[in-house]
């Protein structure tokens, strides 16, 4: 982009003569704005050029020095100010942060070629940022603004608004360092980017130090640590320190993280000097960004100096007790799941804490794969949300959901076990005796085994198992599988028992969750709050529901929206409160917004999970991770959105089932 200097002078001199009225509709601004314009740009240009107008030729250009204003035409272009509404809050945000004093509001529009009027409403926008860090924008009269708050808030801040800029500036990883330096020294000021040697020296004491001790952090956390120490020595040297109790630094002192801390600071005092000397409150400081830069998985469950106290421990039961009441998947006994949340929860608690963010580089690929492990995780978060009185980013949900896709993982590659009938009719004998050589042959694969005659069949309960073994032809249709057997089971029939139990294979049949009733496509509703109620009083007509159904849905979405992108969103009672598990669909013709920040939402999947799944029915695991690459795939919504068709929904169901690409036809 360039300056509307360096745009204005440009079509200026491709268009000689120009009047003031084309000029202003062609730069869309007023034509007194364009008269202000064009005095800072001859007030740039003095010696160099000028613009000049008469009545009668319009505007034309006159240049004195050509190589000057090539010069200057040069660095108008690399020395552009930014011109989106999210780059100028981020400009704001970078320039009151770094500054203690006052600065008038005629400054910032001038310095970024707007009017007072759009740097008030980005200032808006900008206070909307700083109230998560607890500061504000204090104006005073004839003094102009600036910010006010907490040190250690402003710094958190500053940081975040650096890191994130380079996020979102930065494409594929060349050099990490000389990049992140690179573009860290231009934020700070600095005059040679690419060499600048304070941030330089802090990169590689960091590096040393964390080498020596063998404390390890992933690129992004190193490059977030650069940042804030960066900060922290501006700050310094402006004289402005972060305040913290002694009882704080003590607690800090019995930490691993704070022997770190010290070692840095020794490192940086003996690099770059004794003006460079770190009091004990700035070395806390550090410790505390270090105690927020350990993620899940980092390290091994015995990682030194990893205290797990029973406050996180009752945290962790309270957020699996939470997945539990809504989705009905029990990892209430999952040791490695409670661990693995446990060890994260830490250092997350610090980053909640100091309102430090963390990239989570994987987060797309959580979303889009384990779309039923971040629903989990986005239920559990609230229960983080509500202790530290602090909302997770994206990110910080996502690393949660990699622990409950792990836990998923892990019940789905154990053998699920099988509940069977054993008919016989010669007796109980008989029938026990096969009893209890299907125990001794299948104990891997068989969970409970009900024994009965053939005259007793009328009145067994089929729901509770998943096969039917018989010695004994049977002449009616069973809603189980069946499978005639010998007395003694032969060992061609062990095998062939085996093989059945241990099927995993793709039905064809499309699961009962789904039902044409409950399927509304073509809905005219704007609003969030008026197709939600649609479908749950369709739900509730067409489903047994707790009289309370629509209270948990609504509460749910009161904790965090359910939106997922993708145009897709999967609201669900915050417990069980149903009969049965079932999915209510709407499909709207025009997108509404789903949450506060207007994620746009066009397909509905209103959840219903029952108390306990029917036995003999399609795993819900397996049925909702196919749900999932489903809702989470572009193409797959387009045509669905398109068509809204109950065919196409099933088709697409029924490929992501067998595990096949091809979208229909």
């Amino acid at each position: 982009m360039r300056t509307e200097l360096e745009a204005m002078t440009a079509y200026i001199e491709a268009h000689p003569g120009i009047m003031p009225v084309a000029l202003a509709e062609h730069l869309g601004v007023s034509v007194r704005t364009v008269r202000t314009y064009v005095k800072q740009a001859n007030d740039a240009m003095h010696g160099i050029g000028r613009i000049q107008l008469s009545r009668k030729n319009g505007f034309r250009l006159q240049v004195s020095d050509q190589a000057a204003y090539e010069a200057w035409h040069s660095k108008e272009k690399s020395e552009t100010p930014p011109q989106a509404p999210k780059d100028r809050v981020t400009y704001l945000l970078n320039d009151l942060l770094m500054r203690s004093d006052w600065v008038k509001l005629n400054d910032l529009s001038n310095a970024l070629f707007v009017s007072r009027a759009t740097i008030t409403n980005d200032l808006k926008r900008a206070q909307k940022i700083l109230d998560d860090y607890d500061l504000s924008i204090e104006s005073r009269p004839h003094y102009g603004i600036r910010i006010v708050g907490p040190e250690l808030s402003r710094r958190v801040c500053l940081a975040n608004v650096i890191v994130n800029r380079y996020n979102n500036a930065m494409g594929d990883v060349e050099s990490e360092t000389t990049r992140t330096l690179s573009w860290l020294s231009s934020d700070l000021g600095s005059e040679d980017a690419t060499s600048d040697p304070t941030l330089r020296v802090i990169s590689s004491c960091v590096e040393r130090v964390l080498q020596a001790e063998k404390f390890q952090i992933n690129t992004a956390s190193y490059r977030n640590l650069i940042v804030h120490i960066a900060v922290a020595l501006v700050r310094i040297e402006e004289n402005c320190y972060v305040p913290m109790a002694p009882e704080q630094i003590d607690q800090l002192k019995g930490r691993r993280e704070f022997k770190v801390a010290q070692a840095i600071a020794a490192e940086i005092e003996s690099a770059l000097g004794s003006s460079c000397t770190l009091p004990e409150e700035e070395v806390a400081y550090i410790a505390i960004h270090l105690a927020g830069k350990r993620m899940m998985l980092d390290n091994s469950p015995k990682e030194e100096g990893l205290v797990v106290t029973d406050s996180v421990w009752h945290i962790v039961e309270e957020m699996v007790e939470c997945v539990w009441k809504a989705f009905r998947f029990d990892f209430r006994n999952d040791l490695e799941l409670h661990m693995n949340l446990a060890r994260h929860i830490v250092p997350l608690a610090v980053r909640l804490r100091y309102h430090m963010q963390l990239k989570n580089p994987l987060l797309n690929d959580i979303k889009q794969r384990y779309a039923l492990a971040y629903s989990m995780a986005m239920d559990a978060s609230t229960v983080l949300a509500r202790t530290y009185q602090a909302e997770l980013s994206e990110d910080e949900t996502a690393y949660i959901a990699l622990a409950f896709a792990l836990a998923l993982e892990r019940q789905k590659s154990e053998i699920p076990k099988k509940n069977i009938l054993v008919v016989c009719a010669s007796g109980a004998g008989s029938a026990r005796l096969l009893e209890y050589r299907c125990r001794r042959e299948f104990a891997d694969y068989v969970d409970q085994i009900y024994t009965c005659d053939i005259m007793a069949l009328d009145g067994f309960d089929f729901s509770k198992v998943d096969y039917v073994f018989t010695t004994v032809p049977i002449a009616r249709k069973l809603p189980v599988p069946v499978r005639e057997v010998s007395y003694f089971l032969g060992d061609e029939e062990v095998l062939n028992v085996r093989e059945i139990l241990d099927s995993q294979g793709k039905s064809d049949v499309i699961p009962p969750f789904f039902d044409r009733n409950l399927f509304f496509p073509h809905l005219s509703f704007t609003s969030k709050q008026k197709a939600l109620d649609y479908l749950l009083d369709q739900a509730c007509e067409h489903r047994s529901v707790s009289s309370n159904f629509r209270e948990l849905v609504w509460k749910r979405e009161a904790m965090v929206a359910t939106s997922f992108g993708n145009r897709v969103a999967i609201p669900h009672p915050i417990e069980v409160a149903s009969d049965e598990t079932f999915i209510c669909m709407g499909l709207l013709d025009n997108p509404v917004a789903w949450d506060t920040d207007g994620a746009p939402v066009q397909a509905i999947f209103l959840l219903g999970f029952a108390e306990q799944p029917h036995a003999g029915e399609l795993s819900l695991h397996e049925f909702m991770n196919a749900f999932a690459g489903v809702l989470m795939d572009t193409e797959a919504i387009e045509l669905l959105l398109k068509r809204q068709s109950w065919d196409t929904l099933i088709e697409l169901i029924g490929n992501a089932l067998k595990g096949a690409d091809a979208k229909p036809n």
